[in-house]
């Protein structure tokens, strides 16, 4: 776990273990998978090509995916994506079996041609993974890159992320802790097929590398201001107080402040695996914890440490429900 304000590190240390047959310990160096928290860095790679006109947030998708379904398509746009408004079929998983490979972007491409809308698309709000699916898919088309090598090029070279990548089991990260679950018959590796989460829950990465990507993010340099407004405008909540690739609401400050502040968040939640990343954005504190193991305390865990980084005294605690 990391704890830092204004970019300086408070607190970061590393507990348990990264391989438990073998009594490795964690450490902070280690890399974790990040689950849906992968949404958040699509979506920043996603505002780098619209930055470089290589990509219009209100166009049709099937300007970018000519070879998706067009009834499947109808009404939707990189906003709607974006925003989880499409109106499509949350989880690959609800649409095919999975396979133990490493399955290619036109295999999943054809599984999404099976599903169907269940809304017009920028009415209602349901969080689903195939719309980060699409937009992985977009950023390979225009880029003619992989999603892995696009988000390199995209993100990870440009912020130094030297320990963050993108998994599959033919590539792995040397230096990934294993994932576990925890159950009433004891702890047992326990891992996705991480190709189905294409562009969703795919990216691995250590709490450093997130710090610097959260940092960047503060300020119009790698992103322009138009951009991080846009990813954190977070509507209302019939909308899922969701941007682009976050969840934005109000979180207490310490008594000497009077209004709430603004909370930019995600988290990610997997086989083996679990993550949460809050920016109290005005405060500039950054709470980011990465776990190996299901199932575990960790948004609990990430307001208790906000709140006793922030000084927040028991009775504003009782009253912050925001969060």
């Amino acid at each position: 776990m990391l704890l830092a304000k204004q970019g300086k590190v408070l607190f970061k240390k590393a507990y348990g273990y990264a391989d438990i047959e073998n009594e490795m310990p964690n450490t902070t160096h280690h890399q974790f998978l990040i689950g849906s928290m992968t949404k958040s860095l699509t979506a920043v790679a996603v505002m780098r090509l619209v930055e470089q006109n290589k990509l219009t947030l209100h166009a049709p998708i099937t300007t970018y995916i000519p070879k998706l379904d067009s009834k499947l398509a109808s009404g939707v746009t990189l906003h709607h994506l974006l925003k989880h408004q499409s109106g499509l079929t949350r989880h690959l998983e609800h649409l095919a079996s999975f396979e133990e490979k490493d399955v290619t972007s036109s295999e999943i491409l054809s599984i999404i041609n099976t599903s169907e809308q269940s809304f017009k698309p920028g009415t209602q709000y349901e969080y689903g993974n195939l719309n980060y699916h699409l937009l992985a898919l977009i950023i390979e088309n225009v880029t003619g890159k992989s999603y892995a090598e696009a988000m390199h090029t995209l993100v990870f070279a440009p912020l130094d992320m030297q320990q963050s990548g993108v998994e599959r089991i033919a590539n792995p990260p040397k230096n990934r802790a294993n994932g576990y679950r925890k159950s009433v018959f004891g702890i047992n590796r326990d891992e996705n097929i991480v190709s189905y989460a294409l562009g969703s829950g795919d990216i691995y990465s250590t709490v450093d590398d997130l710090l610097k990507w959260d940092q960047a993010l503060y300020t119009p340099s790698f992103l322009s201001q138009q951009s991080i407004d846009l990813m954190f405008n977070g509507e209302s909540k019939a909308l899922g107080y969701y941007g682009y690739g976050f969840r934005i609401r109000e979180y207490q400050r310490s008594g000497e402040h009077n209004e709430f502040g603004t909370l930019t968040r995600h988290g990610g939640s997997m086989d083996g695996f679990s993550s949460n990343l809050h920016r109290y954005t005005d405060d500039q504190l950054t709470v980011i914890i990465l776990a190996n193991v299901r199932r575990f305390p960790i948004r609990t865990l990430t307001f208790e440490l906000k709140e006793i980084a922030l000084g927040v005294d028991s009775m504003q605690r009782s009253r912050s429900s925001f969060e």
